[in-house]
Parts: structure tokens; sequence; C-alpha cells
């Protein structure tokens, strides 16, 4: 009797062990998928770039840039103000009232670049300036949107 239950005993640690680990490993796996890039990485004060995800977006397809970017100043991401349909601050750094300087955007998506207009380097890549202001500018995923604030004297 004490053999069977000793083997009993050998099998129910056996079982629990294996649950330990197919425990641990969904853990390890779960913790790993969670880690994500930024979304709004500070390259500087004066350069912003926001990074769009499939999840950021939630499948929205038609999203512009100022909705999403209302999405991170409601996350607390990033602060941001627009009047008259232009960007005037982000991240408390404001246009002054000459525009001598002001907020540029940038973007990855080459079907809404113009690098005639404008060229920016991030990370040793050129990107050209943006076709299209934030308020109609559709978002697309994997794709980079780069606010510059740039001086003009």
């Amino acid at each position: 009797v004490f053999f069977f239950y000793g083997g009993k005993l050998m099998k129910i640690k056996k079982i629990l062990a294996c649950l330990l680990a197919v425990v641990t490993l969904m853990s390890v796996l779960l913790l790993t998928g969670c880690k994500s890039e930024p979304l709004v990485i500070k390259e500087s004060d004066t350069c912003i770039v926001l990074k769009v995800t499939e999840e950021s977006i939630g499948g929205n397809t038609d999203m512009v840039l100022i909705d999403y970017m209302d999405g991170l100043v409601k996350s607390g991401k990033m602060t941001c103000t627009i009047q008259g349909g232009m960007v005037t601050s982000i991240n408390g750094i404001d246009n002054p009232a000459d525009y001598s300087s002001c907020w540029m955007l940038y973007t990855s998506d080459e079907e809404n670049a113009n690098a005639a207009w404008g060229t920016v380097d991030f990370e040793g890549k050129q990107y050209g300036s943006a076709i299209s202001g934030a308020e109609t500018l559709k978002i697309k995923p994997g794709q980079l949107y780069i606010w510059v604030f740039k001086s003009f004297t």
C-alpha cells in the first residue's frame, strides 16, 4: 500500500510540475507579447515621432492623424493644441505669434509625402513633408508621422 501511495504521490508531483511549467511558459509569452514599441517617441523636445500600429487604430482604416493624436492626448502620451486647423503646440512648445517657427509634419508614407517640400532625417532615413495637414491626412499602420519644430529665421 505504501508503494502504491508513493507512486500516486509521484504522479501528482509530476503533473503539478508540468502544470507549473506550462503556467510559467504562458506567463512569459504573455508578458513578451505585451511588450510593444512606444507609439510616441520623443526624439527631442522639437522632434516627436508617432508610430501607428494596427492595434493602436483598432482597425479604423479611415482615421485621420488628428484623431489619432487626440487618442494619444487622452491616454497621456502627449499634449497638443490646434487652432484654425493648424497644430500650434505639441508637448508645451508653441508656435510663436509671428510664425517664425512652427510645427512641420513629415511622414514615411510615401503616397502622402513630398520630398521636394522638405525632408527630415530620422534613424538614418529621409522622410518627406506631408502633403496634407493633420486634420485630413489618413494614417496607415506601420507608418511614421514626424512632427518637427522648425525655425524660419
